[in-house]
């Protein structure tokens, strides 16, 4: 289904809140999906709108599940969920913008296998896990403008994960700031990781060719 307007419902306790399974250029926007499987979930899908929605208390709040690309997820609230706030598996080209996505259980804003996405000016706070994690080759993605504090693990981790851009993010109050493990050819720069319980900036683990420049690690423990 093409080219329709999902807004202003309430859709809780279901399996999914609202789903989009192989449609395009539609526009889910100021609903609120709480307590269910996933709050919005996207599938096969392109060039979708997903805007000033609610989505707590799920196990994910926003779901872009395998060759969901080119989509646009900005400016909702996903907090409170059992896994993940957002949550991109094998999707690309997507936006995630100005979401908030904070006192997730495991992550605020998780990309697994999801490469060349745009991952900026989101809060990613005060999760049980890490804040941003960018995991199992999720490629050539831009992180900027986050903020990820007081996460019980780390603030942005990337796992696994090469050739991408970090810039311009701040992790303070986690266990480590910035962590690269396993993840090579990287930028990481302009990013501020102060005051946490470890390590502010930490490589390990076969994290090669990276380039760490002009950031600020002030404070931390290690």
């Amino acid at each position: 289904s093409n080219n329709n307007s999902v807004m202003g419902n309430t859709v809780n306790n279901n399996n999914n809140g609202s789903s989009i399974l192989s449609s395009s250029d539609n526009v889910v926007t100021g609903n609120t999906a709480n307590n269910n499987n996933n709050g919005t979930f996207l599938e096969w899908s392109t060039k979708n709108t997903v805007t000033g929605n609610t989505a707590n208390n799920n196990n994910n709040g926003i779901i872009l599940y395998s060759y969901t690309h080119n989509n646009t997820v900005t400016g909702n609230t996903a907090d409170y969920n059992a896994i993940s706030g957002i949550y991109l598996y094998g999707s690309s080209y997507n936006t995630v913008m100005g979401n908030t996505a904070n006192n997730n259980t495991y992550y605020g804003v998780y990309l697994d296998g999801s490469s060349y996405n745009t991952v900026m000016g989101n809060t990613a706070d005060n999760n049980i896990g890490h804040g941003i994690f960018i995991d199992d080759s999720s490629n050539n993605n831009l992180v900027t403008g986050n903020t990820a504090d007081n996460n019980n693990q780390n603030g942005i981790l990337l796992e696994y994960s090469n050739d991408n851009t970090v810039m311009g993010n701040t992790a303070d109050n986690n266990v480590h700031g910035f962590v690269l493990i396993g993840s090579s050819d990287n930028t990481m720069t302009g990013n501020t990781a102060d005051y946490n319980n470890q390590n502010g900036i930490f490589l390990e683990y076969s994290s090669d060719n990276n380039t760490v420049t002009g950031n600020t690690a002030d404070n931390n423990t290690h």
